[in-house]
């Protein structure tokens, strides 16, 4: 598991560095073509004022055009590749190859164009274009140096050619002339394959870093997931979904406090299933469970609305936080439920109240104070459930500080 997670991995951050290097290519792309065009205008112009002494002017022309030409249909290319750059998925090896493609039929076009004017030229013109090549070569290391095939092809076949030529005329100068050609070449190469490596890591280990970080905040937000699910659990009663006794201990005395400074009422309610251990006993666990959580739905779809708190306490046994409502809306409230719940017909033949399912309700309305804590609240809800049971059950009693 283990290794294809590091496989998984190393996929992801090859993608993303080739995302950069293609990145990089497309985005210098305008200055390279300007730096390109530049040289070439300024090389047409030398070419043209003395081959037009011979009548050649129109080769200059229609190289330059070529040129011109070409650099055009690979801008169309850039701009194509900048509409669909923003896409996870994007073929780098399709839209590197069409890069490619573009700088070798340049490179090629600028080398062939140099050789098809040096015999018609004056020696002082060619040591200028000489000059024009091998600073067309720098000058690429700038735009290029992140992809040895790319800057290595453009190299050697604008290079390539002139060499051979020079290297034909086998004169003394001409060879000096292809050496250094030759020697500038292999300088320019080794130094962007140096640059290149460097490129490289550096991009290798800016990715893995951000892989890392994305790794960490995955955790993080996992973890915070499974904490969240752990105080869900925690605070929540499995059986019926409502809130535990201990979430509503806590959410009552924080209630409190903040209803001591505000001088509001803050009810308490306890109710139960009457004869509930009667209704389990004659109809089954399995039924009593499903009739739990539906009066606890009942409760929470009835009641909670902004603070409220429902909580299952222990068996059939519910209690209700009423923050803000007044001891008479609490019993109506109430009453409410009872309604609802007589109106569902729950089958209770166990019951000595009547045929359906009823709730004994206690409801607490001590004023909030110092001196009355959230324990004693519970404690006379407890005690006007007592005194409801004790009054026949299927009834409401309150206990008023």
């Amino acid at each position: 598991m283990s290794k294809l997670l590091d496989q998984k991995h190393s996929i992801s951050i090859y993608h993303l560095k080739q995302h950069e290097l293609v990145n990089f290519l497309y985005d210098r792309f305008t200055v390279g073509m300007v730096f390109t065009l530049t040289v070439a205008v300024v090389a047409s112009i030398l070419a043209v004022t003395e081959l037009s002494l011979q009548g050649r002017q129109q080769w200059v022309y229609l190289w330059f055009a070529g040129i011109v030409l070409i650099q055009l249909l690979r801008y169309r290319l850039v701009r194509r590749y900048q509409r669909s750059r923003k896409e996870e998925q994007l073929n780098h090896r399709l839209w590197k190859s069409r890069f490619i493609v573009g700088v070798f039929i340049v490179a090629l076009w600028q080398g062939m164009g140099v050789v098809v004017a040096m015999p018609y030229i004056s020696q002082n013109l060619q040591y200028i274009f000489h000059s024009f090549l091998l600073g067309l070569g720098a000058g690429a290391i700038a735009y290029l140096a992140t992809s040895m095939l790319v800057f290595g092809g453009y190299l050697v076949l604008m290079i390539l050619p002139v060499t051979i030529y020079l290297f034909w005329q086998a004169t003394p100068d001409s060879i000096v002339l292809a050496c250094m050609h030759l020697f500038m070449v292999g300088a320019y190469y080794f130094g962007v394959r140096r640059m290149n490596g460097m490129i490289a890591d550096s991009l290798h280990y800016r990715f893995d870093n951000e892989m890392l970080v994305n790794d960490l905040q995955r955790l993080l937000k996992a973890v915070a997931e499974s904490n969240k699910e752990l105080n869900d659990l925690s605070t929540t009663d499995e059986l019926t979904g409502a809130s535990n006794f201990r979430a509503f201990r806590v959410g009552l005395e924080n209630q409190r406090i903040q209803h001591l400074s505000r001088k509001l009422p803050l009810n308490v309610v306890i109710l139960n299933i009457d004869y509930y251990h009667e209704y389990n006993t004659l109809y089954g666990y399995d039924i009593g469970n499903k009739t739990l959580a539906a009066v606890a739905s009942l409760l929470s779809r009835e009641i909670v609305q902004n603070g409220e708190l429902v909580a299952r306490m222990a068996g059939a046994e519910f209690a209700i936080m009423l923050p803000g409502v007044s001891c008479q809306a609490s019993r109506a409230l109430m009453e409410k439920v009872m309604q609802k719940l007589a109106e569902m017909e729950i089958p209770h033949d166990g019951s000595r109240v009547g045929p359906y399912l009823t709730l004994s309700v206690g409801v607490s309305c001590l004023p909030v104070s110092e001196g009355i804590s959230a324990r004693d609240m519970i404690m006379a809800a407890e005690e006007a459930l007592r005194l409801a049971k004790k009054n026949g059950r299927n009834r409401i009693e309150l206990i008023n500080g």
